[in-house]
């Protein structure tokens, strides 16, 4: 779990991942880590056509279909 009690020192949340509010009681705010945002795929083209055949997320190694498009970020 990553805290967040607002302290200067303490770094952002990974803009890469959703995160998800743990009730602290008497403590700071926790988060958890949800799912991936996939916000730098990789295409991953055919050889002999050059057409995108799919696309690879670095951070979950999820394969994404090769119409997939990013989501509008919240």
């Amino acid at each position: 779990m990553a805290s967040r009690s607002g302290c200067v020192h303490e770094p952002p949340l990974d803009p890469r991942w959703e995160w998800v509010e743990s009730p602290a009681y008497g403590g700071p705010a926790e988060y958890i880590r949800g799912a991936c945002r996939h916000v730098a795929p990789v295409e991953v083209r055919a050889t002999v056509t050059d057409e995108v055949v799919a696309h690879l997320c670095p951070d979950c190694d999820l394969q994404l279909p090769a119409e997939w498009k990013p989501a509008a970020r919240r």
